[in-house]
């Protein structure tokens, strides 16, 4: 068999085509990565400051000193994975 698909010319670029791709990215990005960042954030502040809260016994039980409530907190949001 032979192969046309070299012979298929592409489709000729549109008038403000990069523009409408650089919009599409923008939307996409305000519309799914930002809130789910936002909300990752929201959700580190708040245990932050849960155990931050917490006495030094209780957060000894934790497996952690005052020093490290950044560190955990960071770990077990997933804050650094987005």
């Amino acid at each position: 068999m032979t192969d046309h698909s070299t012979l298929t010319y592409g489709l000729p670029e549109l008038p403000f085509q990069t523009e409408a791709r650089l919009i599409t990215r923008i939307i996409k990005f305000f519309s799914t990565k930002a809130p789910r960042i936002i909300g990752t954030a929201i959700a580190a502040k708040n245990l932050y400051e849960t155990v931050n809260n917490l006495n030094d016994e209780q957060i000894a039980t934790l497996g952690i000193d005052r020093a490290g409530i950044a560190a955990y907190t960071i770990e077990k949001t997933g804050l650094t994975n987005l």
